[in-house]
């Protein structure tokens, strides 16, 4: 093991670019690679990075979720939601509620897990990666009323995500401490919607003030400077007050998008130094799999797998089904939300960091194994979807 935390960081970037070049070559995600170069590494495997860059996970993690959840604000604009119609928000809300609610009762009842483990793996099998679906899309050059739809859904999808998460998060804590009783379950639900609403008005707040200030910057490195800055302000407000910072910083980036005419120049910014620190997070997301922990819930990890691609499915069919979409939306689409990536992981990194033990563990771990399945498989179910669906000629 190497006891150098500067060079563990050496091997990471180093290993993560050869390792991106080999897997597109296969043509699977350059997240999938990350998250396998982060396994093969790990203390469970060649343990070649040391202890003081794997305790920096937790730092690295509480930044990329705040990037990753400020981006997914974007797609909140009034324009975008405008754009995309009732067809959009019907199916990804269905498409997300559903999933929850399966895998939630299968779990808890079926594989005998605490309700509050239920909860959490309920709403992370809410979330989908939209990354791989547009990047598949793209591929194939795939172009129909059902690309339309499907892109417009994995835009809005993982916002539902997140809101649903935020809830099941909040609740499972309670649950998690002992205070599971009926008795207490309008008291978490209300410390949920302090949580929710609290994220909401810091979100409100930080963006006034970002807006109010931001006319004094005079270049594209002031810009980027001044975007690092707030966003860090609301991730670290969002851990000193308890509040979710996924949901702070979406909501950040939703008051954004929609009161500042240059908020595209901002998204943009971040977007150039984003790469380098998502190589890291999902490095050290895949570093944090216990293989023991693994083999003692390969069975719920494969029934957590069969269980979010029924909820998916059945929720988009429902979802098209209620505003009367075509027939092939209705056989498809579900099939075409398979691909699960960065915001499972981003939540089952805060459930661990929250939940913590043993358990805390094992929903990171699912997280993983299941994301590297979704991410093997999801691009090709993808591509079948469009090429039944007629898209792709």
């Amino acid at each position: 093991m190497i006891n150098n935390p500067v060079l563990s960081l050496a091997i990471v970037f180093i290993l993560g670019f050869f390792s991106a070049h080999f897997i597109k070559k296969i043509k699977l995600p350059t997240i999938t690679a990350y998250v396998v170069l982060g396994l093969i590494i790990s203390p469970d495997f060649l343990n070649i990075i040391s202890k003081e860059f794997l305790a920096t996970s937790e730092f690295f993690s509480d930044i990329v979720l705040g990037m990753i959840a400020f981006s997914l604000g974007e797609a909140f604009s009034f324009k975008s939601i405008k754009r995309v119609g009732k067809a959009v928000a019907s199916i990804s809300l269905s498409a997300s509620i559903l999933p929850w609610l399966i895998v939630t009762v299968v779990v808890w009842l079926v594989f005998h897990q605490p309700l509050y483990i239920a909860l959490i793996l309920g709403a992370i099998a809410a979330a989908t990666d939209p990354a791989t679906t547009v990047i598949v899309s793209q591929e194939y050059k795939s172009k129909g009323e059902f690309t339309d739809t499907l892109l417009g859904v994995v835009a809005i999808d993982d916002v539902w995500a997140l809101i649903v998460f935020g809830l099941s998060l909040s609740l499972a804590k309670s649950f998690a401490n002992g205070n599971g009783d009926s008795i207490y379950i309008w008291k978490d639900l209300l410390k949920a919607g302090v949580e929710i609403g609290g994220s909401f008005v810091l979100g409100i707040g930080i963006a006034w003030i970002f807006n109010k200030f931001a006319y004094l910057i005079n270049s594209s490195k002031e810009r980027l400077i001044y975007m690092l800055g707030f966003l860090s302000l609301v991730i670290g407000l969002s851990i000193m007050l308890n509040f979710s910072i996924l949901l702070s910083c979406m909501f950040f980036g939703t008051i954004l998008v929609n009161g500042n005419k240059s908020s595209f120049e901002f998204f943009d910014s971040l977007r150039e130094v984003d790469s380098p620190l998502y190589l890291i997070f999902f490095v050290l997301a895949g570093a944090s799999l216990k293989i023991s922990v693994l083999g003692g819930a390969i069975f719920l990890t494969v029934g957590f797998i069969i269980f979010r691609i029924f909820g998916k499915i059945i929720g988009a069919y429902f979802g098209a089904k209620i505003i009367g979409a075509s027939s092939s939306i209705k056989k498809y689409m579900g099939w075409a939300l398979i691909p699960q990536a960065g915001v499972a992981l981003a939540c089952a990194l805060i459930a661990k960091n929250e939940i913590g033990g043993e358990m805390g563990d094992k929903i990171l771990t699912i997280t993983i194994a299941s994301t590297v399945f979704f991410e093997i498989l999801g691009p090709w179910i993808t591509k079948l979807a469009l090429v039944k669906a007629g898209d792709v000629k």
